[in-house]
């Protein structure tokens, strides 16, 4: 519907910057976008009495994926908008003298829009439920802080008398509310439209895919409608934004502008003509516009050299994993070292345990960060089921405890980080007996906690102050670790990395020693410092 853009014109405003205010001026891409959300199929029939009765748009919802600052969400501040006030809804086909006026659905601004005959007319929705959703509660705030001055400073001011900080309440009934993750129990209700922001890290394993189903059930039960945004995906993580991409279905439209795979992202002069391929012209500052491809050069430079994967990602609107992987193969080869160990030398342990299928391992590491599998009785710490092995297999737990007391008399133990699930009664049986300042849990189901550790063992791997024994078991189970986004903020959040956990990957392989290697750096990291000298003794001692 023609009208659609027009109405957004006539009545959205600039909402920050030296333009606030100013009237919103749609660039090419939103009024592409837009113009295709708002297609009308061109048999449709308008029924007064069901006016949505029978789908009247060709699209059921839009993706449209772009790089970072090409403003996306003041795009989805517009539709809200729309939604919210406007002629969002099919009225009909225009005879001679049909027209949109402003003062008929509350508005003072003046505004009247007169239809071409044939063309498809517009009307509000008497009581919308509009939610804007996104995985974090920032990403909520990107579209719901331009969408508030967007009312306030414009015409709208007057159909919309106050915004409010969590949600906004429309005239006959209607409303604008959030909805994270953090805040799933609003799903279900019986919304009209759902911007759904950054999709391209909304997953199975964050529990968003099933939010996207939820809301979609929703839409279609009122004839409403989602549109979705994202930067690039990784294609390693199977996010909704790259499932719709993916679907082929004729009733989504996709908005996407790729450039050459020809071109690298790492070269400097090539990610410039990347740059200028996914920004358009016209939102160029020297077109008018409000990107400045230099500052876009600094920060994806400045991103590149901590996540490569996710500057092509953010500015390059590159499809491209993000190194699933958890520990680089090579990296870890390099990181072998031939490190003696003292009598009672300080170190810390990580200890992840399981009952049958997946092994048990107690790993240590010593304060200036070198890994290594112990042996108690010239066996290592790392229990695994054995091939065919018969169905009632189970870790021996009293080999496992033996080990623990034979290690905690051994070495001194400066800290015991264990994972709990299945070994809680051994664990706190530890923490009676060398105290509960040695022995601690570390819940690795806890994304912020485990995204520490993870961080703090990646970093020091990577910065090599973190080697290891080269033992083949330990090696098998750090390799198969899979890496997977944690959507947490940490006290240095601010450094600008993204931050991962550690699980497994999707061949399943095992890889609980190479959690009780990220637990035991933890343990070497945090514990308290040790008192007195140390002298060296050979590995074979501690059997």
């Amino acid at each position: 519907m023609a009208v659609a853009p027009e109405w957004v014109e006539a009545h959205c405003v600039i909402p920050d910057g030296f333009r606030k205010g100013a009237p919103f001026r749609l660039y090419d891409y939103q009024l592409l976008h837009l113009a295709n959300h708002y297609l009308v199929r061109g048999d449709v029939e308008y029924d007064a009495k069901n006016p949505i009765l029978a789908p009247a748009f060709v699209h059921r919802r839009s993706l449209l994926i772009g790089p970072q600052k090409l403003g996306k969400n003041p795009l989805v501040a517009t539709q809200v908008c729309l939604e919210g006030v406007g002629p969002a809804l099919f009225a009909g086909w225009a005879t001679k003298g049909d027209g949109y006026a402003c003062a008929d659905h509350g508005c003072r601004c003046g505004w009247e829009y007169e239809y071409e005959p044939g063309e498809p007319m517009g009307m509000s929705w008497p009581t919308p439920l509009i939610q804007i959703t996104a995985f974090s509660e920032e990403s909520t705030e990107n579209t719901y802080d331009a969408l508030r001055p967007m009312i306030e400073e414009g015409p709208l001011a007057d159909i919309i008398p106050k915004t409010g900080e969590e949600f906004i309440r429309l005239p006959g009934g209607g409303r604008i509310d959030t909805v994270t993750s953090s805040a799933l129990s609003r799903l279900g209700q019986r919304v009209t439209f759902c911007p759904q922001d950054e999709v391209g890290v909304w997953t199975a394993r964050n529990k968003m895919t099933k939010v996207a189903d939820t809301q979609w059930r929703g839409l279609a039960g009122m004839g409403g409608r989602a549109s979705l945004t994202s930067n690039g995906w990784d294609p390693t993580e199977k996010s909704v934004a790259q499932q719709e991409f993916e679907s082929g279905a004729p009733d989504v439209y996709r908005q996407f502008v790729r450039p050459p795979s020809s071109l690298s992202y790492k070269n400097r002069a090539e990610r410039r003509k990347i740059h200028r391929i996914v920004y358009p012209k016209d939102v160029l500052r020297t077109n008018g516009g409000h990107v400045d491809l230099d500052a876009i050069e600094a920060e994806a430079s400045d991103l590149l050299k901590r996540d490569v994967a996710q500057a092509a990602r953010f500015y390059g609107n590159i499809i491209i994993a993000g190194g699933g992987v958890a520990v680089d193969p090579d990296l870890w080869a390099k990181r072998i070292a031939i490190r003696p160990i003292a009598d009672r030398e300080r170190i810390g342990l990580g200890f992840d345990g399981s009952i049958s299928n997946d092994a048990t391992a107690l790993v240590a590491c010593t304060a200036d960060g070198h890994l290594f599998v112990p042996t108690v009785n010239q066996k290592p710490t790392i229990w695994v089921r054995p091939v065919n092995a018969p169905s009632d297999w189970r870790i021996p737990r009293l080999d496992v405890e033996r080990a623990v007391e034979r290690l905690m008399d051994v070495y001194d133990v400066g800290l015991l980080v264990c994972d709990p699930p299945k070994w809680q009664t051994e664990i706190e049986r530890w923490a009676e007996r060398w105290g509960d300042t040695v022995v601690i849990v570390l819940d690795t189901n806890q994304p912020k906690r485990m995204a520490a550790a993870c961080d703090r063992f990646s970093t020091a791997l990577l910065e090599g102050a973190l080697t290891h024994d080269g033992d083949s078991l330990l090696t098998s189970h750090v390799l198969a670790m899979a890496r997977v986004k944690a959507y947490v903020k940490l006290e240095d959040e601010n450094d600008g990395r993204t931050r991962y956990t550690f699980t497994k990957s999707d061949d399943g392989r095992k890889i609980d020693a190479g959690i009780a290697s990220v637990l035991a750096v933890e343990a070497a990291q945090t514990m308290p410092v040790a008192r007195g000298p140390s002298t060296y003794v050979s590995l074979s001692e501690v059997s």
